[in-house]
C-alpha cells in the first residue's frame, strides 16, 4: 500500500477537529508535568539562587583571577543540588510522553475505543514506554559513535596537516547526520505498530519504511515546520503573560537580585498558571501535529479503514 506524505502530515489537526476534547485531556496532562517542574522549581530555589550569586561573584573577579578552588567546588555543589531537584522529573516526563504517544496512535488507529483523551494506564502504554526507551537509547549510542567517529577524524587531520584533510571531518559530520536522519525515519513508526498490533515492535518500523525513506522524511518535515508555526504564534499571547508573570529568566539573571527570579515561580501566582496551562495547550496540539502523522502513516500502508 501508499500513502500521501502531504495528507497524513496534518493528521494532527484532524484529530483536533474530530475530538477536540482530546485536546483539553492532553493538555491537562501535560499541566500536571509543568506544575511538578515549577514544584521543583520552588523547593529547591536555595540552590539554585546559590549557584547564581556564586557565578556572579566569579564573573565579577574578572577571568584573569585565579579561581578559588574551594568557591568552585561549593559552587557545583550548589548547582548539582539544583539539578538533582529535577532527576526525579526524568521517568515522569517519560511516562507523559508514553501516555501521549500512545492516546495520539490510538486516536487514529483504534477511534472506537475513546475515553478521557484516548489516555489509558494500559500494557500499551508499558509497551510503548519500553519501545520508546530502547530505540532512545540505541539512537544515543549510535550517537556517541558518531561523535567518536568525528573526533578521531579529527585526530587523523590534525595528524596529516593536509588542507585536503579537512574534507574527511566534514564527510564524517554529513555522513553521522545522514546516519542519524535515516535511522529517525526507519524507526519512526515503531510505536504506531505496537499500539496497533499490541505487541513490542523494535524493529519492525524498518520493514515497513523500506524504500519510503523520502516521503516519510517529507513528512516528518512538513509536520516540524507545521509545528515551529503554531509554536511561533503562541509566542504572541505567551510572552507578554510571561512578562506579567515575572518569569523572565535573563531579567533575573542581570538582576542584583536573584531570588527575584525565582519569586515568579510561585504555585500562587496567578500569571504563572495562566502562562502555564496556555503552553500545556500548546504542547499538546504540538505533540498531536508532530506524532500523528507516523501513525497515519502506518494505517494507509496497512490499508486499515480511514474512520
Amino acid at each position: 500500500m501508499s500513502f500521501s506524505a502531504t495528507e497524513a502530515a496534518f493528521e494532527g489537526f484532524r484529530i483536533v477537529r474530530r475530538n477536540p476534547l482530546s485536546l483539553l485531556w492532553w493538555a491537562a496532562l501535560y499541566a500536571v508535568l509543568s506544575f511538578a517542574s515549577l514544584a521543583a522549581m520552588v523547593l529547591n530555589a536555595g540552590s539554585w539562587i546559590e549557584f547564581i550569586r556564586l557565578s556572579e561573584e566569579m564573573e565579577t573577579a574578572g577571568a584573569n583571577a585565579q579561581a578559588d578552588p574551594a568557591q568552585v567546588m561549593v559552587m557545583l555543589g550548589a548547582l548539582g543540588g539544583a539539578m538533582a531537584s529535577f532527576i526525579w522529573l526524568l521517568p515522569l516526563q517519560l511516562v507523559v510522553t508514553s501516555v501521549l504517544t500512545a492516546a495520539i496512535a490510538r486516536a487514529i488507529l483504534r477511534p472506537s475505543d475513546g475515553g478521557f483523551g484516548y489516555m489509558r494506564l494500559s500494557m500499551d502504554e508499558v509497551r510503548v514506554f519500553v519501545v520508546t526507551l530502547v530505540v532512545m537509547i540505541a539512537l544515543f549510542a549510535i550517537y556517541v559513535g558518531c561523535i567518536f567517529g568525528v573526533g578521531l577524524l579529527i585526530g587523523i587531520a590534525a595528524a596529516i596537516d593536509q588542507a585536503w584533510a579537512g574534507l574527511l571531518v566534514i564527510a564524517g559530520i554529513v555522513a553521522s547526520i545522514c546516519l542519524m536522519a535515516w535511522l529517525a525515519v526507519r524507526w519512526s513508526l515503531a510505536v504506531p505498530i505496537t499500539v496497533a498490533e499490541r505487541r513490542m515492535a523494535f524493529f519492525d518500523s524498518f520493514g515497513l519504511t523500506k524504500g519510503r525513506f523520502w516521503s516519510m522524511l517529507g513528512m516528518a518535515i512538513l509536520a516540524v515546520i507545521m509545528a515551529l508555526f503554531i509554536a511561533l504564534l503562541s509566542l504572541v499571547v505567551i510572552a507578554p503573560l510571561t512578562m506579567m508573570s515575572g518569569a523572565s529568566m535573563f531579567a533575573g539573571v542581570a538582576s542584583d537580585d536573584p531570588a527575584a527570579m525565582f519569586e515568579a515561580y510561585r504555585t500562587f501566582n496567578p500569571w504563572m498558571i495562566v502562562t502555564a496551562l496556555l503552553n500545556a495547550g500548546v504542547y499538546a496540539l504540538t505533540v498531536s501535529v508532530l506524532y500523528a502523522p507516523f501513525s497515519a502513516a502506518y494505517r494507509d500502508l496497512k490499508g486499515l479503514p480511514n474512520d
